[in-house]
């Protein structure tokens, strides 16, 4: 497991992150994505209170087959947010992730949390981009309830290396890094500010002698900052 994926497994287990529904639940939110349950090879379905409401809404994130044949588009990540209503569930946001990268995406993960503890938990997703063979890279998003609705606060690079890629990429690219999100500093924010520790490991396609830790703030109620 690498450093990112740690940093959300201990913090997931640390502040109580939601827990899972039961297996029939899940069944209806893949559906209601609009996919075969068969077709998931992956998924999480929480329940959370991720909009202002008297109940919690289901969160899932499901990374799928697409049935199509081709690399770019043969796996998927879908994201949905539903109210619970009877035996039905209504869809109050939706994200594709293929869609909105022109295919080449997989792996997705899910945490939700409440980062600045008003009661409404935020949703963080992670998914891989494997666009270009030589750039191993994976994106993380921070989605928040902004006062009208659900929109990406964050997104960023949690995995980056394109040390292979150096020849075909400018210098300020050939780069390798991991990034961990500093929940605590994030969390004595109420939120406001997004704290990351950045691990550099190689520059301009050079290794360095010893990683290089760099810590980064971002602006969670700002514009999204995308790399």
């Amino acid at each position: 497991m690498n450093h990112a994926r740690i940093a959300l497994f201990v913090s997931m287990v640390l502040l109580a992150a939601p827990v899972a529904v039961e297996a029939q639940q899940g069944t209806k939110a893949y559906k209601a994505l609009g996919l075969k349950p068969q077709a998931v090879l992956t998924g999480t379905v929480l329940k959370a209170r991720v909009l202002p409401s008297d109940q919690e809404q289901v969160v899932c994130i499901a990374t799928y087959l697409t049935g199509k044949g081709e690399k770019a588009d043969a796996v998927n990540v879908r994201l949905g947010v539903f109210d619970s209503f009877g035996e039905g569930l209504v869809t109050l946001y939706t994200r594709d992730f293929g869609t909105d990268h022109h295919g080449f995406i997989a792996n997705g993960d899910l945490l939700v949390m409440d980062i600045d503890r008003d009661g409404i938990s935020e949703i963080i997703v992670s998914y891989d981009d494997f666009s270009d063979p030589l750039i191993q890279q994976r994106l993380a998003e921070i989605i928040l309830y902004d006062g009208q609705k659900l929109d990406t606060a964050w997104s960023g690079f949690i995995e980056y290396d394109a040390t292979k890629a150096a020849r075909d990429l400018p210098v300020e690219r050939r780069d390798r890094y991991v990034r961990d999100f500093d929940w605590g500093n994030t969390i004595r924010t109420r939120g406001a500010s997004l704290f990351l520790k950045k691990k550099v490991i190689a520059v301009a396609g050079e290794h360095l002698p010893e990683p290089r830790i760099v810590e980064e703030t971002f602006d969670l109620r700002g514009k999204p900052a995308n790399w």
